[in-house]
């Protein structure tokens, strides 16, 4: 008998799922309550420029297995372009630092990566032998954020300010102060020391929503199922620990043999009765989100070749060169500035924000400070990614529930890795397998 399934949410976690899930011969119904797929990883059009932004910049990696695979599955993988060995430039007011890993085996590329880096005393390169070791013990590290652990690693100030910091921020999306050291080691080992593709990086060479909604859907119809927007999840029916239907806020009855919520934890909380809430799921209101803020510039001329490039000693973080990542076949000379694990930031003004972009800007790239800025564009996503503490990591739930036939996805839930791109497709599937156990 072919099993029915309701997905509820159309992010990578959701659409993930329903792929796996019309591959095996499922009848898949997908909702997602907006007008549009992708979750909290899409893209649109810029009204005045016409150009793609993305609702925050996303770096893939040769080892996000599963994100591959899913891509490739649904006929996108060529959309992505990978580095053939981990490249990375950060901008200081003293100029331009590299890390550049030669062809060795894992995490040796790395180590030899840090060891000629500019910038680095000869006791920090050092030091970076000690973290290898570390990276390469089976220890489980609990109980302890990033900065502690750098320091018993007796990482000094600078390393931690042109390597360690910007890799915890962008991996986490959490302050090093309070994020989980346990969750830093898992990406550093699954990109370190494996093969070395695994530590590449990969940029989507359409817009994010482009890279993967329209493929995942048509792969989804194309097999019998159903995708459809503008249709908000308003309840979860659930008698006798089974889920009986759900109601869309229209009032319309969704009923199926299995039931995958794959969406944030506060609106799938906000599915269920104060008693359910209560029960199994009450440790989930302890789960914090961290922000992430995109500040898009656009100038009269070109004011950096680079791709894209880390920023030390600043408040913006990373600078994208869109011109150079997407290909619309026009200059456009738009920017990407972007701020992780941005409390600090989120509340001022679009002013205030592009403003201080200009001021960061301007004191690493000295041409920006020449170029006129016809068009800027903020996005604020208040609740981008889950805040990564080491409560977090206790607390993240699995994706089958006491519910028989109620499972959860996406990049919050405990599949071991940080909430990326590659956690989210993970639990998709995940949860597209508990269907069939």
């Amino acid at each position: 008998m072919t099993r029915r399934v309701a997905i509820i949410g159309g992010g990578f976690g959701g659409l993930s799922a329903g792929v796996a899930l019309s591959e095996r011969g499922c009848e898949v119904k997908l909702l997602e309550r907006r007008n549009h797929l992708g979750g909290r990883a899409y893209s649109f059009l810029d009204s005045k420029t016409g150009c793609t932004v993305d609702n925050g910049q996303h770096l893939f990696m040769g080892c996000y297995s599963e994100t591959i695979s899913f891509l490739k599955k649904i006929g996108s993988l060529d959309r992505l372009e990978f580095q053939d060995r981990l490249r990375v430039e950060f901008l200081e007011k003293s100029g331009a630092i590299s890390l550049d890993c030669p062809r060795l085996p894992p995490p040796f590329h790395l180590l030899a990566g840090l060891i000629r880096m500019r910038g680095l005393s000869f006791t920090d390169k050092l030091r970076t032998i000690k973290a290898g070791r570390a990276l390469r013990s089976n220890d489980d590290i609990k109980n302890c954020t990033v900065a502690q652990w750098l320091g018993d690693l007796d990482q000094s100030a600078r390393i931690n300010e042109l390597f360690w910091h910007p890799l915890a921020i962008a991996t986490l999306n959490e302050n090093p102060d309070t994020a989980s050291a346990r969750m830093l080691t898992v990406v550093l080992k699954r990109a370190f020391t494996g093969s070395r593709f695994d530590s590449s990086l990969g940029m989507s060479r359409v817009g994010l929503g482009d890279l993967y909604t329209e493929s995942a859907r048509l792969f989804i119809e194309s097999r019998g199922g159903e995708v459809r927007t503008n249709a908000a999840a308003a309840e979860l029916v659930i008698e006798n620990k089974k889920v009986t239907a759900l109601i869309l806020k229209t009032g319309e009855r969704i009923e199926a043999d299995f039931f995958i919520s794959a969406v944030p934890p506060r609106a799938f909380l906000e599915m269920l009765s104060e008693e359910i809430r209560r029960g199994e799921f009450s440790q989930l209101s302890r789960l914090d989100s961290s922000p992430i803020i995109s500040i898009n510039l656009w100038f009269d001329r070109a004011v950096i070749e680079r791709r894209f490039a880390g920023i030390v000693g600043a408040r913006i973080q990373w600078l994208f060169n869109k011109d150079l990542i997407i290909k619309e076949g026009k200059s456009s000379n738009h920017l990407a500035l972007i701020i992780s694990a941005a409390r600090r930031f989120i509340d001022l003004s679009k002013d205030e924000l592009v403003e201080m972009a200009l001021e960061d800007l301007g004191e690493m790239v000295i041409e920006s400070r020449r170029a006129k800025l016809v068009h800027s564009l903020v996005v604020k996503e208040r609740e981008a990614t889950l805040s990564h503490t080491v409560e977090s990591d206790r607390v993240r739930p699995d994706s089958r529930t006491s519910i028989s036939n109620l499972f959860l996805a996406g990049d919050w839930i405990d599949t071991g890795l940080p909430a990326t791109i590659e956690s989210a497709v993970m639990s998709g599937h995940r949860a597209a397998d508990l269907v069939f156990e």
